[in-house]
């Protein structure tokens, strides 16, 4: 029997179908007690708080991350040493950067930005972290399903949440070579944890996906390169009805698309 591990405190026992990643453990506590059958606590130590559940009948094991890539890289790591195969992020982001991506959409990153540092204790910076094919696919179907109002994209996972505006700035300098005026938005979403998530998960041969709520939108970020907007910090977290709605939606999706993915 494989031993517990040392920072989520789990065994292989406790290892469901597909596993769900929120980062905030009141989110975990919420997908446990609101969506799953027979949600129960499993583990609890630090940021890392556990349930097992049941979903359609197939087993779901959910932990929380915290916040940042180092405690997302333990998790995704702990949980591959287990057994886990499927892992979806349900997480929140701030920063969409296109017009029409309102709070209460919901995200899913087809591949993320390394600008963190986690991952470079991995790959180079030029390796992408790219989600799974399948999982994306099948969390697209899901929102679909739900008739929610989703976005597919390139995601950045960074490390600092009050930091400079200059990095995301960075990308969007983009926008005033005159090479790139017809060019879609490259960047959709901004975040903490996906980064690690996709690139381990992808060295380790496991599918990994993510699925975030919008519940913050800067303006795009091609009016602030041109001087028609200014940039403005993240304001209060999950405040409107439609922010949390938005949480909602990513939870079914996730749970959705995990489900399908796993009876392949």
């Amino acid at each position: 029997m494989v031993n517990k591990q040392p920072h989520i405190l789990l065994r292989k026992r406790d290892i469901g179908s597909f596993a769900l990643l929120p980062g905030d453990p009141d989110r975990a506590t919420k997908i446990a007690r609101d969506y799953l059958e027979k949600g129960k606590l499993v583990a609890q130590y630090r940021e890392f708080r556990s349930y097992t559940g049941y979903y359609n009948g197939a087993m779901v094991t959910v932990v929380s991350t915290g916040i940042g890539s180092p405690s997302a890289a333990i998790v995704t790591e702990e949980l591959i040493n287990l057994g886990a195969k499927i892992l979806i992020r349900v997480g929140t982001c701030g920063g969409a950067l296109k017009k029409e991506i309102d709070i209460g959409s919901i995200i899913i990153p087809t591949a993320s930005i390394r600008e963190e540092g986690t991952t470079k204790e991995y790959m180079s910076s030029e390796f992408p972290a790219v989600a799974d094919f399948e999982v994306v696919t099948a969390l697209i179907q899901a929102a679909k399903k739900g008739k929610f109002r989703y976005f597919a994209g390139i995601n950045r996972t960074h490390d600092a949440f009050y930091g400079k505006t200059a990095n995301i700035k960075g990308w969007g300098s983009l926008y005033l070579e005159p090479r790139m005026k017809n060019w879609a938005y490259p960047l959709i979403s901004s975040e903490m944890e996906c980064a690690p998530i996709f690139l381990i998960s992808l060295l380790r041969g496991v599918k990994a996906g993510a699925v975030l709520a919008v519940n913050y939108t800067p303006e795009p970020l091609q009016d602030i390169m041109l001087g028609k907007q200014r940039f403005e910090a993240p304001g209060t977290h999950l405040t409107t009805s439609e922010a949390r709605k938005s949480v909602d939606r990513a939870i079914v999706t996730a749970l959705d698309a995990g489900f399908e993915v796993q009876k392949r």
